[in-house]
């Protein structure tokens, strides 16, 4: 008479049987003392099955083999075709016997006397293996290499969405491109024409007005560079905050300059400077403390020096940034 487990011995073997390791023996004993078992100590069981599946320590944390994919796979098929041969007799139940053609029956042939039996009946009995071997192992490899296709064209798929998906980035990387390289020559196009504006709007300030009118607006000072042949200059904005325009007027025979400004910052002091033309050049100080004082103002430059042919810059002093630029000529 087989002894029924006690109640550790099954606590024991119901956390290895939720693990999966019992022995053949050992899952009997546990499954004929579980249903023997009291429901309390049945619902007790349970509960130390369910807590051993999900206590992470017990959870492997290895990779698995990279073939074992493959090995799986291949055991479905095989597990797939036995049950189709085991299950083909009663799936042709129903269905109409075929005839079956009379097996024409050859006369038996007598070995001689010289051949031993066991040779005519080993050859009989060994044939058949070879090919139900190198079947099972085609059945395999046809199982490997459709699973490995369906992998290869998996990651094709992925592969050419990624790409779509990165030539789609690059079309629109590219219509960025270009709309930015646009708004830049407008935005070009529009500062050039903008200083172009300024200096035609303070030269034709300059001439719309009459020597009288110059004489009234910036003093009596700018009435010896209103005479013909002295040479003058239109300075254009070098800058996006350059507002209005500067004209300056340089007498050779006096060396004296004046300084007509249109339209500056009156809180604002400058300083004016001349460099040679040459690239690189010094700058050198011509006057400083410039400062306007309304719409229309003018200054004296006395005893400066010469101005002629040099570019001539009207800067910030304090941070040295060109405003306005022009060469004498």
């Amino acid at each position: 008479m087989t002894v029924p487990p006690t109640r550790d011995e099954l606590l024991e073997l119901a956390e290895l049987d939720a693990l999966g390791a019992l022995e053949p023996t050992e899952q009997a004993r546990f499954e004929r003392g579980l249903r023997d078992a009291s429901p309390a100590l049945r619902a007790e069981l349970h509960a130390i099955q369910d807590a051993a599946v999900l206590d992470p320590i017990g959870l492997c944390d290895e990779e698995p083999e990279a073939g074992l994919k493959y090995k799986v796979m291949a055991r479905i098929a095989d597990a797939v075709t036995e049950s189709e041969s085991e299950l083909a007799p009663i799936a042709s139940i129903g269905r109409p016997v075929a005839p079956q053609r009379p097996v024409p029956v050859a006369a038996p042939i007598v070995a001689p006397a010289a051949i031993a039996p066991a040779a005519l009946i080993a050859p009989a009995v060994s044939a058949p293996l070879a090919p139900v071997a190198s079947a099972a192992a085609a059945r395999d490899a046809d199982v490997l290499q459709r699973v490995t296709q369906a992998a290869e064209q998996t990651e094709l798929e992925r592969l050419r969405s990624a790409l779509d998906r990165a030539r789609g980035h690059g079309y629109m990387l590219r219509a960025a491109c270009i709309a930015l390289a646009s708004c830049l020559v407008v935005a070009g196009y529009a500062l050039v024409r903008q200083d172009s504006y300024a200096k035609q709007v303070t030269l034709a300030a300059i001439s719309a007005s009459s020597r009288e009118d110059l004489k009234a607006l910036l003093g009596p000072s700018v009435e010896p560079f209103l005479r013909d042949g002295v040479p003058s200059a239109a300075l254009a904005g070098a800058a996006p905050s350059s507002t209005g325009g500067v004209i300056v007027w340089a007498d050779p025979a006096t060396g004296n300059a004046f300084l007509a400004m249109v339209g500056l910052d009156a809180s604002r002091t400058f300083e004016l400077v001349a460099r040679d033309a040459a690239q690189g050049s010094e700058a050198s100080l011509v006057a400083s403390g410039v400062k306007a004082h309304g719409p229309l103002s003018g200054m004296l430059l006395e005893r400066v020096t010469d101005l002629m042919g040099r570019v001539i810059e009207l800067r910030d002093p304090n941070t040295g940034t060109v405003l306005y630029r022009g060469q004498l000529r």
